[in-house]
């Protein structure tokens, strides 16, 4: 008798049995040494008793699974029986000899040399493209394990959580440059672009790349596509749960990479914080402290054409519309005032709480016309008062960009600063002679947090997962080394100068003394003239228009249907004087000052061509 592999990385292998009993499991006493994080350290046991194999579970986490069913007692095998222990499944078979010796399966043994070994830990767009990037360029040379805690399993596959499970998926949209979806495997942009659920709102610019404007799409139809494809490859395994750095020392020893995509907040960076460095945020500092911006996200439907919302948006910096055919967020730079504002309400401890800033909570609109966070059961506290002036703004917002009011259908926040990194490559654990040496890359927001023009972040994150694919590709089998990675961490360093700076001019302004002042500051100021009646509103509808000609001059070119100048005055005169006030003292999109060229991959990491066309060739 035996057991042939079918799926996972025992696939094609076969086990005899003799008559002694035989353990599987992910510890290294066992019998049979299961590779997948799914199984347990001695997840189930095989025993010949009276003329037969019987199968039992060790108490494992994940289950035995026999035929599709868990394991609930003993299961006397019949052969064609399938068991599944996480992620392998095996099959019962029949052979001539019933005492062939046990073949012993040691970890060695299921981790040839010939097999990148990658933990990716962050299942976003960021870590799912990394993963199937490394299966387009390597092919069998690769073995992906991506961990996520949003998943979870439904039906033989691995899902997003829903709300009920916890989980607000991210309904923001995004931007994402030519420059870095023509880069991405075929499969990926088919998947992507396929379809009608995209539009090209932005015209080329600089970021463009043979005259392909950027889409917009939505971030959780990204993130759907990109865990469906991933779902179709065995090379990638997926866990629904999130990384525990700690937890897994004794399986990321024997791992070649770990790829951190968790986001600004990781922990998995917390953890090996001695190997990458002490963060700086003096470069995006004023008078010595970090400055951070808080932005409200407010998700809209507008009316407007896509040409007017897009010059609009870059007329000013209080408000950012970015939509998919008119829906998407509304994001509005909150000044301080306003921030401290922005919090909820727990209407029976009477109590505040920042949950919509901290978590951040996604608070959603009720029949009523309230907005509730239903994790902790709190409300949205300026839209609950009807003299709020944050909230008096926010309307302000929706007429300036044709959104009824009944179009409004959420809020949250968002906080943001930057850091600058000191290295985004370390070597985690060093080779001996039974480990290969861990090496650990910051990829995504892990790496580079940046500001909240819609996309910038997820952009800078497929560039630096396609750099790393890229240095990965040519693995030979040896250890990995720092020299290895020369490239890639030369073009990290460029993201991050070239991102963040762009983000940085986005965040601050320069007075008459050369000085550096927040926006958000010129925003509370403008507020305050306005207030006192400083402010002259006739005057600052025709600085407005004649800002909206220069822009739209600039545009037109590149962007078919702008608004002429009596649409633009129409629109205009419906504005409050103190938000006509704002938008003109928040100044236009810096677009000479971060203009200029782009980071590009192909600089120092030239194309590879991926293991299917080699083939197909």
């Amino acid at each position: 008798m035996k057991l042939v592999g079918i799926r996972g990385e025992l696939a094609g292998r076969g086990i005899s049995l003799g008559t002694e009993p035989m353990t599987l499991g992910r510890g290294s006493n066992n019998k049979v040494v299961l590779a997948t994080p799914l199984a347990s350290r001695m997840h189930s046991r095989l025993q010949w008793e009276e003329g037969a194999w019987t199968l039992y579970d060790c108490g494992s986490s994940n289950g035995t699974l026999v035929n599709g069913r868990r394991l609930q007692a003993a299961h006397r095998l019949s052969p064609g029986d399938e068991i599944t222990l996480g992620d392998e499944v095996l099959r019962f078979e029949a052979t001539a000899a019933v005492a062939d010796p046990p073949t012993v399966l040691t970890t060695r043994d299921l981790h040839a040399p010939q097999v990148l070994r990658v933990t990716v830990s962050g299942g976003g767009p960021v870590g799912l493209s990394l993963a199937l990037m490394l299966d387009d360029l390597m092919g069998a040379k690769v073995a992906v394990t991506v961990h996520e805690g949003r998943w979870t399993r439904h039906d033989g596959r691995v899902i997003w959580k829903t709300k009920a499970q916890g989980n607000s998926r991210r309904q923001q949209v995004v931007t994402i440059q030519s420059r870095q979806w023509t880069k991405l495997p075929t499969p990926v942009q088919e998947r992507l672009f396929g379809g009608a659920d995209h539009t090209e709102m932005w015209p080329a610019g600089p970021d463009s790349v043979d005259d392909l404007p950027p889409r917009n799409i939505r971030i959780s139809y990204v993130e759907d596509q990109l865990l469906a494809l991933a779902n179709e490859r065995p090379r990638i395994t997926l866990i629904p749960e999130p990384f525990d750095a700690a937890a897994a020392r004794d399986d990321l020893v024997g791992q070649h990479v770990l790829a951190i995509c968790e986001g600004g907040r990781s922990r998995s960076r917390e953890h090996f914080g001695d190997r990458f460095g002490a963060a700086d945020s003096s470069p995006y500092s004023v008078d010595g402290q970090q400055l951070q911006d808080v932005v409200l996200g407010l998700r809209v439907k507008s009316d407007l054409p896509d040409p007017m919302t897009v010059l609009l948006t870059v007329a000013q910096n209080r408000f950012l519309l970015n939509s998919l055919r008119g829906e998407g967020f509304l994001n509005m730079r909150l000044t301080a005032e306003e921030a401290a504002e922005a919090v909820g309400i727990d209407p029976v401890r009477q109590v505040f709480t920042e949950c919509v800033q901290a978590q951040p909570c996604v608070m959603e609109r009720g029949a009523d016309g309230s907005f509730t966070c239903s994790t902790h059961d709190t409300y949205f506290f300026p839209a609950l008062r009807r003299n709020s002036p944050l909230w008096g703004r926010v309307e302000e917002g929706l007429r300036m960009f044709g959104i009824a009011e009944e179009n409004l259908t959420a809020v949250t926040c968002f906080r943001l600063d930057m850091v600058a990194r000191p290295r985004f490559t370390a070597q985690l654990f060093p080779p001996t002679a039974t480990t290969p040496g861990t090496f650990g890359f910051l990829l995504g927001d892990a790496a580079n947090a940046i500001h909240f023009w819609p996309g910038r972040g997820l952009n800078s994150g497929l560039a630096s997962a396609l750099s790393l694919a890229r240095s990965l590709a040519g693995w030979q089998g040896r250890p990995l080394r720092d020299a290895d990675f020369m490239r890639h961490e030369a073009m990290m360093g460029m993201l991050q100068y070239r991102h963040k700076s762009r983000a940085w001019r986005q965040m601050v302004t320069t007075d008459e003394q050369g000085r550096s002042q927040p926006i958000r500051d010129l925003i509370a100021h403008s507020i305050v003239e306005a207030d006192a009646g400083a402010n002259d509103r006739a005057s600052d509808i025709a600085s407005l228009l004649e800002r909206l000609r220069r822009i739209r001059g600039r545009l037109e070119p590149r962007l078919v249907g702008l608004p002429d100048d009596a649409t633009l005055r129409e629109h205009l005169e419906h504005l409050s004087s103190e938000t006509l006030h704002t938008l003109l003292v928040s100044e236009p999109w810096d677009s000479a000052s971060v203009g200029g060229e782009e980071v590009d991959v192909d600089w120092l990491l030239p194309a590879v061509e991926s293991v299917d066309r080699a083939v197909a060739a």
